[in-house]
């Protein structure tokens, strides 16, 4: 790929993911977030029309008043930018979409390692092939963040380019894109990008549902899919251990959630979401490749209200450090499917499988 520099990627203030209490309902159509932001106490506008779109919330599709949805107390997740805070309500933050309401899988400020929402962001183009390139990103904590997008889901005006069209035909280094992405484990590739983006675009951003549900026969793998590939979706990276493997596409795990490292909670994963050293397992029977107590590395997304587990993982991978890292990098790992037709070999990274 060609380089650029990636300390000249643009800072993005325009939207911030938020996690807020409704301390006041200012009448039928109104209500105020309270939320911490650097220390400081901010406040942020809510409009009922924000709730009445969501299915999920609103089922029937029928005008109630703001405080059905929500009332003094409530906890919001929320998408905002920038407010005049001189006018009537005094409020310099407006709620742009509402995520969730009644957030419950902890108190956020004991959360670590949760990702920022990586959605109608700008970033400069620092690396640039035919077909991919990067995006580099400095978010509003000077946080830099590097993204992945192919040729295959890059728009302009509002249209795909076309498939034998190249990306350096049509960009250039430093050119500004805007951008959806999820997150994706850095050590899983060569070029030390840590998002994905599910779409890339100039000028105008297509038509994207991303509500739409995956289809399949699996249920359960269809609601990881359509939750793991919504950018939407409120994603955290850390780090755990197996608690069980259930069956052979199926295991459970346990992640650390807090900074004291007391805090755990529940991560489902799917075979297809699993890797062992640069190697995907998609076709591997779990049962005889990770056991309980295996140290992960994980990047996983909040599971639905009534789910099994807390949380659902879009990436699972075995947690090694140091001399053993060394060790696994240099190896060659045979993995057989209890059917016996799987077998492939996993050799040094850079090379092409045996």
């Amino acid at each position: 790929m060609a380089t650029g520099h990636s300390h000249q990627s643009v800072q993005y203030h325009n939207y911030k993911t938020i996690v807020g209490s409704v301390s006041a309902v200012l009448n039928r159509y109104k209500a105020v977030l309270e939320f911490q932001d650097s220390g400081a106490k901010q406040r942020a506008l809510l409009k009922v029309e924000k709730l009445h779109c969501k299915p999920e919330l609103n089922p029937d599709g029928a005008e109630y008043p703001i405080n059905y949805f929500v009332n003094v107390g409530t906890c919001v997740k929320c998408l905002c930018h920038k407010f005049d805070e001189t006018g009537e309500h005094r409020c310099g933050w407006y709620v742009a979409d509402v995520l969730s309401v009644g957030l419950s899988l902890t108190d956020p400020k004991l959360l670590m390692g949760l990702c920022p929402l990586m959605i109608n962001r700008v970033g400069m183009v620092s690396q640039l092939d035919k077909r991919q390139g990067i995006i580099s990103l400095v978010d509003e904590y000077d946080h830099q963040h590097d993204i992945l997008f192919l040729a295959s889901k890059f728009y302009i005006s509002g249209k795909r380019i076309n498939v034998k069209q190249a990306l350096n035909s049509v960009l250039v280094l430093n050119d500004k894109l805007y951008f959806d992405a999820v997150p994706v484990d850095l050590e899983e590739n060569d070029n030390r990008f840590s998002w994905f983006a599910t779409v890339a675009w100039k000028h105008k951003k297509p038509d994207i549902d991303y509500d739409n549900s995956v289809t399949g026969d699996d249920p359960h793998l269809s609601t990881i899919k359509t939750i793991n590939q919504n950018p939407k979706s409120q994603f955290l990276r850390g780090k755990g251990q197996i608690l069980r493997i259930l069956n052979h596409e199926y295991g459970v795990a346990l992640g650390v959630v807090n900074s004291k490292g007391n805090h755990w909670q529940s991560i489902l994963f799917h075979r297809s979401n699993a890797s062992l050293f640069k190697f995907k397992l998609k076709n591997a029977d779990l049962q005889q490749v990770f056991k309980k107590g295996d140290k992960i590395r994980f990047i996983a997304a909040a599971a639905p209200a009534g789910f099994n587990t807390q949380w659902v993982a879009s990436y699972v991978g075995i947690d090694v450090c140091g001399s053993a890292k060394s060790l696994a990098n240099g190896a060659v790992i045979d993995i057989e499917a209890s059917d016996g037709n799987f077998k492939n070999k996993c050799t040094t990274p850079g090379h092409k499988n045996q």
